[in-house]
């Protein structure tokens, strides 16, 4: 473990995964009292970020630890992901009822946000049982209370921080960024969708990574962190519209093996047909327009060199500052 004894990077790793852990359970108790979307959606991203925190700062700590600590909050961001994915659609739908001027497309709309609330309802109690499960697991209390243990035997000021620490985190940048590029090429094809999912993980990642890493690098990683915000909201657009593409072909299957069953029911299925098409051709076109912009913002960052500045800004070890360095490097 060859970080654990850099303390400057243990205690940079003590306050990041204190500070999200604090925030997850605010989160969670707000979804324990009631059932707001906002309150669900709030908490997955705390559980995201305090995975990547853990992927980060692993090595501070034992090996143990710290897989029982993943285990626990990923069980808890799976359940909660399902749960966010539902009320983003019925969000959607609701709004799409209220803006149909066509009487022929409330039938279908209408069936379809009928059954995606029920599902919503049945995973109610599944969201209680893993907030249930992860406070008994006792994971938050265990992760606070480890690091409240680093932060007071240790009087670093947060803007001081060891070349360990540096190099670590920059290493885990390049890592997260070259998974951001390898993905560059399926910009070239709207039709990649699994490869386009994969560069709305790979820009997450690389977003929470360089916001852990802000107190080492400074100031210089804040305009790459809000064009990577940037990216990966595009792609996270591009990837509901995706979603909405296999549960509409669901929906359309589970519709004509009912008429299978019962003959009599084809005329009702015919009903339903237009609304669905019609958010059919709808989510193609949001996903059309939002590609395009996703491609020509990607390009004005290549033409700027962002991706390479990052690079140059945690790359720098020469003794120089991170600004320096990416002066130079120009």
């Amino acid at each position: 473990m060859p970080y654990r004894s850099d303390l400057t990077f243990r205690t940079l790793g003590a306050r990041n995964l204190r500070k999200q852990a604090k925030q997850l359970v605010a989160q969670i108790r707000e979804v324990q009292v009631g059932n707001d979307i906002e309150s669900i959606h709030q908490a997955r991203v705390a559980s995201r970020r305090l995975r990547v925190a853990l992927k980060v700062f692993g090595e501070c700590w034992k090996p143990k630890l710290v897989k029982r600590w993943k285990e626990q909050v990923r069980r808890l961001t799976q359940e909660l992901g399902e749960a966010r994915d539902r009320d983003v659609q019925i969000e959607f739908l609701t709004e799409s009822l209220a803006l149909v001027s066509e009487k022929r497309l409330v039938p279908g709309i209408a069936r379809l946000l009928n059954q995606i609330e029920r599902q919503r309802e049945w995973l109610q109690p599944r969201i209680r049982k893993a907030v249930d499960r992860l406070e008994k697991s006792g994971v938050l209390r265990s992760i606070r209370t480890t690091c409240r243990g680093v932060l007071s035997k240790q009087n670093i000021s947060p803007a001081i921080y060891g070349e360990d620490a540096r190099r670590h985190t920059a290493r885990q940048i390049q890592k997260r960024l070259k998974a951001l590029l390898h993905c560059e090429t399926s910009l070239a094809d709207d039709e990649q969708h699994q490869r386009h999912h994969a560069m709305r993980i790979a820009a997450k990642r690389l977003r929470y990574s360089m916001e852990l890493a802000k107190p080492i690098f400074g100031g210089p990683v804040a305009a790459t962190i809000e064009a990577t915000k940037k990216v990966q909201s595009l792609l996270g657009e591009i990837h509901d519209c995706d979603v909405w593409r296999e549960h509409l072909d669901e929906f359309d299957s589970q519709e004509a093996n009912r008429v299978r069953v019962h003959a009599g029911e084809s005329r009702h299925y015919e009903r339903l047909r237009p609304g669905i098409d019609h958010l059919r051709t709808e989510r193609q076109a949001c996903r059309s327009a939002r590609f395009a912009e996703l491609v020509r913002y990607w390009g004005e960052l290549r033409e700027q060199g962002l991706w390479d500045r990052l690079n140059a800004i945690v790359e720098w070890g020469d003794g120089s500052t991170p600004t320096e360095a990416v002066v130079n490097q120009r």
